[in-house]
């Protein structure tokens, strides 16, 4: 696969730390990677180890949250094991509401964003920003939760403005906030459960554009690049289609007459 030059250095960079780790004996964390940076870092890991290099012998994954789609990797010596605990990883969430929700914009991910953009803070220094919109989740309603580097805490929670609204930022434990991922349903029927089927389904595209898509490169399988338009998918698999959104694929066995399957598909909101 052709790489570009920020990619080329990305890659370097990847194994610059992985020998770091490697010779020093010790866990080293990278910034914050996004799907495309992930697959670099797994090129990167094979080159190293071999194809048995192992997520949790060699690496740690973890973006602050279960369903983290940008995450912090821990490059870790063999003899590390899997000892390392995702409390190890230098991240911190900051809590992100409207002062005065009445008067307050329905603010997008976008604008919290370019409010992070604006302090100097670039975007490997961040993970995944979480909004829940004013119509969602009475509790949650107007709030957003932005996942960092530790040393970026202080700045981002001095966020005193965003757009016309005037906000108040803190960090906090995520796991005291209640959040849950919110989906939409989209369902229908399949002559088989190949990627490129259901792919169809979930983006609304003819199968010839899902096979343009999945050879493209645009299609990530539980974090990973699948160029492979026949892989077979299981309840639970994950996609997520450059420009389309992230995808989670609930099976269902029933059978209609025509012997196609009837499916549901969630789409992350």
């Amino acid at each position: 696969m052709h790489h570009s030059k920020e990619e080329q250095m990305l890659y370097r960079h990847y194994n610059d730390l992985i020998q770091v780790s490697y010779q020093r004996g010790i866990p080293v964390f990278s910034q914050f990677a996004g799907l495309n940076d992930m697959e670099l870092c797994f090129q990167a890991l094979q080159s190293f180890y071999g194809t048995h290099w192992q997520e949790g012998k060699h690496a740690v994954f973890y973006g602050g949250y279960p369903e983290a789609e940008r995450k912090m990797i821990c490059f870790l010596p063999e003899e590390a094991g899997d000892t390392i605990d995702y409390g190890a990883f230098p991240i911190c969430c900051i809590q992100i509401v409207p002062a005065n929700k009445k008067f307050s914009d329905d603010l997008s991910h976008r604008d919290y964003l370019g409010a992070v953009m604006n302090l100097g803070i670039t975007r490997d220094q961040v993970g995944d920003i979480l909004v829940k919109q004013k119509e969602d989740d009475k509790s949650l309603s107007g709030k957003a939760y932005l996942f960092c580097q530790k040393d970026k805490a202080g700045l981002l929670a001095g966020i005193t403005r965003i757009r016309h609204t005037t906000v108040k930022a803190c960090e906090v434990d995520f796991s005291e906030t209640g959040w849950k991922p919110s989906f939409t349903e989209i369902t229908g029927s399949v002559s088989s459960f190949r990627l490129d089927s259901i792919l169809s389904l979930a983006a609304k595209t003819s199968r010839a554009q899902s096979l343009a898509l999945i050879q493209a490169g645009s299609v990530f399988l539980n974090g990973r690049c699948c160029t492979e338009n026949a892989k077979k998918l299981e309840a639970g698999d994950v996609f997520s289609v450059r420009g389309y959104g992230k995808f989670l694929f609930d099976k269902t066995n029933s059978l209609s007459r025509k012997g196609r399957y009837h499916i549901i598909v969630k789409q992350y909101i």
